[in-house]
């Protein structure tokens, strides 16, 4: 990257950006000075697809009035098909764009100010329960590899970072309070779907249950769905979880394994088949209902299944499953972190 700015690594800069304010200037990006190599490695986001604001600003300092034009006609409404070909369905991020457009070359406070994004923080759910390691945080996290379609191998810029950490090594962390926890009462039936890494904060649900269990306090039911590709490859914590069914921190634990047989098996095929149990458990006052993992197709399929159990077990119309559902959201008993 900092070849593509003609500049070297050690260049040391500090950024100052005038504005309106009760001091006549905006506080800085970032501290300063600060290195090229440590603004470009903490604070710039260079691998993401690069918004139209950004394809502007590299127009505006481009010397070949070609490649100018052609990155105006990429932000431009106009040249949404173009920008979709180009940039979205290739995924083809900042840096790449730079590569192509090479007499686009943006001064530091032009690249720090207005191409390259911040580097936004990445947020994992805490895997484990205070009670049980009241000095730590455990995190679970997959390892991002993926090569892009325009060849670009991406891996992803925490999960990396946290794969060549070593033991002692220092990181930047900081945590923030979630609604995402265990019901007050520890007797309140609690149903968990996590698949993969989903997974994560149901490891400190459970942890917290074998603390009250090891204690003689008295627990509600807790079912845990949870799917992985197969058992050898990544069942994750297998030995934990099968554990806490021993222990009665865990009343039934079910795991689909989608790659194990001819046919696909996720987490909402195995809710199907314990319908009648679960519509039983759901149908408690206290009942709450956790979901984790994937956004874009999991929690989606999931909430899909949840009201066809609706509709099967309780007689229900398609519309009065949904508004049963929306009402559990509502009274904060089905909740989600996808």
């Amino acid at each position: 990257m900092a070849q593509l700015l003609g500049l070297p690594l050690e260049t040391t800069f500090r950024l100052h950006t005038e504005g309106e304010g009760a001091s006549g200037d905006l506080d800085p990006p970032f501290p300063g000075p600060i290195q090229l190599t440590t603004a470009l490695a903490y604070f710039a986001d260079v691998l993401s697809c690069p918004h139209k604001d950004a394809l502007l600003a590299l127009a505006s300092c481009a010397t070949d009035e070609k490649q100018a034009a052609r990155l105006r006609l990429l932000a431009s409404t106009q040249g949404k098909a173009e920008y979709n070909e180009y940039i979205a369905k290739q995924h083809r991020s900042l840096m790449e764009v730079m590569q192509d457009f090479p007499s686009a070359r943006p001064s530091l406070g032009l690249l720090f100010g207005s191409v390259a994004p911040r580097l936004a923080p990445r947020y994992y759910s805490i895997s484990s329960g205070s009670s049980k390691h009241p000095h730590q945080v455990h995190v679970t996290c997959a390892v991002v590899h993926d090569v892009m379609p325009t060849g670009r191998v991406h891996d992803g810029v925490c999960s990396s970072y946290l794969q060549h950490c070593k033991p002692g090594d220092q990181v930047p962390v900081f945590i923030r309070r979630s609604t995402f926890k265990l019901p007050q009462c520890s007797q309140c039936p609690i149903v968990m779907i996590g698949p993969g890494t989903g997974l994560a904060p149901f490891r400190g649900f459970i942890q917290e249950r074998d603390c009250l269990t090891a204690s003689l306090e008295k627990v509600g039911p807790a079912v845990l769905f949870f799917g992985c590709r197969n058992r050898t490859h990544d069942y994750i914590y297998e030995t934990e979880m099968e554990a806490a069914v021993e222990t009665g921190a865990l009343s039934e634990l079910h795991v689909a394994f989608s790659r194990a047989g001819p046919t696909k098996d996720y987490v909402q095929h195995h809710m199907e088949m314990q319908g009648p149990n679960l519509w039983v458990m759901l149908q408690q006052p206290n009942c709450y209902v956790y979901v984790c993992g994937d956004a874009k197709n999991m929690a989606r399929d999931v909430h899909r299944t949840l009201i066809s159990i609706a509709q099967k077990q309780g007689s229900m119309t398609a519309a009065a499953a949904e508004a049963w559902l929306k009402q559990l959201g509502d009274s904060g008993r089905y909740l989600k972190d996808v």
